[in-house]
């Protein structure tokens, strides 16, 4: 198995930013920039993972990899060591896992539109239960979650994407409440940080931001072929395509990135301090990144 190359770049240094500075461009915040002088080229790699249809990536504290992949309706977990990653353990027989998250850092849920509920694993990845809408509440007929997210409570907010909406419940599974996406084209992916929501909307580019009730708090960018967020370590990682922008938490603009190699489409990113892993459909990136 393969492991990506070392190089040499802090992207969260002050002293390594490549995004343009123009105090001229007072909308400059948060919005896509794909220009060679913006977007620093990651060297290829040898893929550490071949997937048929790899959807997300989240990384837990012990350092363990969780990835979904629909194509074989497989769970893959790997874990960090000092050669990169190393295969540990799968679950099987999921019904087109899609969107996954963390339960403070222990259980997994893990989302599926074709099944209709979001499945919750132990520690061990050990089937726990399903959490599904209750039959009285709109839209449960038709319930197709796309991607699941979590607080520090344990509770989760399960996104519709189709029926633009979202589901809200309590660490025990139990039903609270859901608030409707009307203002969004075609909402797909969701990821909590800091009491906040964060939507990616690819039919219109925008990445929204909501309170836990539903309220709008920003909507942020025109990014095309917009297709995930993930804030890591502080930093929002917006993935548009085949670029990652790289934003600081107050949306000043700190970097591109982009693998080398080309027509590639960052379906998710994952990582903690200087490991960095670029999910595709069909492979896995791993870079470490080093001052």
């Amino acid at each position: 198995m393969g492991v990506g190359k070392t190089i040499l770049l802090l992207p969260f240094c002050l002293a390594l930013v490549i995004a343009a500075r123009d105090d001229s461009q007072a909308g400059g915040a948060f919005t896509s920039s794909t220009q060679p002088s913006d977007t620093l080229l990651l060297p290829s790699g040898e893929p550490l993972r071949d997937f048929e249809d790899a959807r997300s990536a989240e990384l837990r504290s012990d350092g363990t990899l969780f990835i979904t992949d629909a194509g074989t309706g497989n769970l893959y977990t790997f874990l960090l060591d000092t050669a990169g990653v190393t295969p540990d353990q799968l679950v099987p027989g999921l019904r087109q896992p899609d969107g996954l998250t963390l339960v403070m850092d222990t259980y997994t849920a893990v989302a599926s539109r074709t099944a209709g509920e979001v499945t919750l694993l132990d520690e061990e990845l050990i089937y726990m239960r399903d959490v599904s809408v209750p039959s009285w509440v709109p839209g449960a007929a038709t319930f197709q979650p796309t991607d699941v997210a979590s607080n520090a409570f344990g509770e989760l907010f399960i996104l519709d994407g189709p029926a633009r909406r979202i589901y809200h419940f309590n660490a025990n599974g139990a039903y609270l409440q859901h608030f409707e996406l009307l203002e969004m084209t075609s909402p797909d992916r969701l990821v909590y940080h800091s009491e906040s929501l964060f939507i990616t909307d690819p039919g219109s580019g925008k990445l929204h931001v909501l309170t836990e009730a539903g309220q709008e708090l920003a909507a942020i960018g025109t990014f095309p072929d917009l297709s995930r967020v993930r804030v890591l370590d502080g930093t929002i990682w917006i993935l548009s395509g085949e670029v990652a922008h790289l934003f600081a938490m107050t949306g000043e603009h700190l970097a591109n990135l982009k693998p080398e190699d080309p027509a590639v489409t960052l379906r998710d990113v994952a990582g903690h301090g200087n490991r960095v892993f670029l999910l595709t459909r069909g492979s896995l990136y791993f870079w470490e990144l080093k001052p």
